[in-house]
C-alpha cells in the first residue's frame, strides 16, 4: 500500500491509456507504478448492500419409503407374471 505524500490518503491503481498509475482518490497526486511491483485492487461492500440469492438445482430425491415399496411390487409383479407365463406355456406343451 502506498499513500499520498501530500494528504496522506490511500492511493489506488487506475489504468491511465496503456499503463497503471497509482493515484489519491482525494487529492488527485498521480505516481508511476514500478513494474516489479504488483497491485491489486480489491472492493468491500458494506453489509446492507449485500444480496442474498438462492440456488436451485435438480438432483435426485431421495426416494421416499412408498416409492422405494412400490418399487419393490412392481418388481415382485414382472416376476411373477414372468413365471406365471411360463407355467402356462410348459403346461400347455
Amino acid at each position: 500500500m502506498k499513500f499520498c505524500p501530500q494528504c496522506h490518503n490511500l492511493m489506488v491503481p487506475v489504468r491511465k491509456g496503456e499503463k497503471y498509475i497509482l493515484k489519491c482518490r482525494v487529492c488527485g497526486y498521480e505516481k508511476d507504478i514500478l513494474k516489479q511491483a504488483g497491485y491489486i485492487l480489491r472492493h468491500q461492500v458494506e453489509s446492507e448492500k449485500h444480496v442474498k440469492t438462492g440456488k436451485i438445482s435438480e438432483g435426485k430425491m431421495k426416494p421416499t419409503r412408498k416409492e422405494e415399496e412400490r418399487e419393490m411390487l412392481q418388481e415382485y409383479y414382472e416376476i411373477f407374471l414372468e413365471t406365471f407365463t411360463e407355467e402356462e406355456s410348459g403346461s400347455s406343451e
